[in-house]
């Protein structure tokens, strides 16, 4: 089941991500022919492009605690006992949950406060490409939550085995 909800939650991911690109790869191939063809350069793409860079970056917070790709300090991790290592992975997974919730929290507010106008399109709001730091947390949210649930199933394995 929670491999389940993580393939979900990363097939979801990976749609988002390739639109983003395709939308971006639209948008630059529009820029260069508007510039060298017509002499036209479009004058908002830089500015949106670079808000979808960023807007990648927050969302790939969460596929790197999928991949297991985020920092670790494995010099002392992989010398331990597993018992050991199961309690650093709940201590450095839980202190991770409480800090991706705070900064859900925080960037939703931060969001709120960024409902104003892009300098080359009047009509586009910041916070639209804003929301995603939030939604990138919430993602990372639900892999760390699925790494403890599993850390703990596996604890329960081990102790039901071991009697």
């Amino acid at each position: 089941m929670l491999q389940r909800l993580e393939q979900m939650l990363l097939k979801a991911e990976k749609r988002v991500f390739s639109l983003i690109m395709f939308v971006m790869l639209a948008i630059l191939t529009c820029h260069v022919t508007m510039r060298y063809l017509f002499n036209r350069p479009l004058i908002w793409t830089d500015e949106v492009t670079t808000m979808m860079q960023g807007t990648i970056a927050f969302l790939g917070i969460g596929y790197c605690f999928h991949r297991g790709q985020h920092t670790e300090l494995s010099l002392l991790y992989d010398r331990v006992p597993r018992f050991i290592q199961w309690i650093f992975d709940v201590i450095t997974n839980s202190v991770m949950l409480f800090c991706l919730y705070h900064l859900t929290r925080i960037g939703f507010q931060y969001t709120a406060n960024q409902n104003i106008a892009f300098g080359t399109i009047s009509w586009m709001k910041k916070s639209y490409f804003y929301i995603f730091i939030p939604i990138g947390f919430l993602i990372a949210m639900a892999y760390v939550s699925v790494r403890l649930l599993r850390i703990f199933l596996d604890i329960a394995k081990s102790r039901k085995g071991g009697r």
